[in-house]
């Protein structure tokens, strides 16, 4: 493995913890402000966060479909946050505002990651060796 892929790994690895955690945290305070908790509505967001790890696990597999399909999913994410900040959030405080903030930092930076990057396109090629 060249540097260059070992670099596109851990890279990899950081976006897609970045990625979960962002799911986590939505999945976490969703349920405490809605009372009482829906169990259907719990179901289903878990569902979601381990169809995310399972295509992440794809993606470290090499499966060309799996990036494909998690860049659609966030470029979806972002175009959704776009027009809740314009939308119904943008009117709140701008402290209330920051997850949804964090939250399209972190897809754009995804996006980037699996499509544009140099280090992860080399540890993709490596990964099909």
């Amino acid at each position: 493995m060249t540097d260059l892929a070992r670099r596109g790994k851990i890279l990899t690895i950081r976006i897609f913890a970045s990625l979960l955690l962002i799911s986590i945290y939505t999945i976490v305070t969703y349920n405490i402000m809605v009372q009482p908790i829906n169990p259907t509505k719990l179901t289903q967001q878990l569902v979601r966060l381990v169809l995310t790890i399972v295509l992440m696990y794809f993606i470290f597999k090499g499966e060309k479909w799996a990036v494909q399909v998690l860049t659609f999913l966030l470029v979806l994410g972002i175009f959704m946050g776009v027009v809740l900040l314009f939308g119904s959030v943008g009117s709140s405080p701008f402290i209330a505002q920051i997850p949804l903030w964090v939250m399209l930092f972190i897809y754009a930076r995804a996006v980037y990651h699996l499509y544009f990057s140099a280090s992860f396109q080399e540890y993709f090629d490596y990964l099909h060796e």
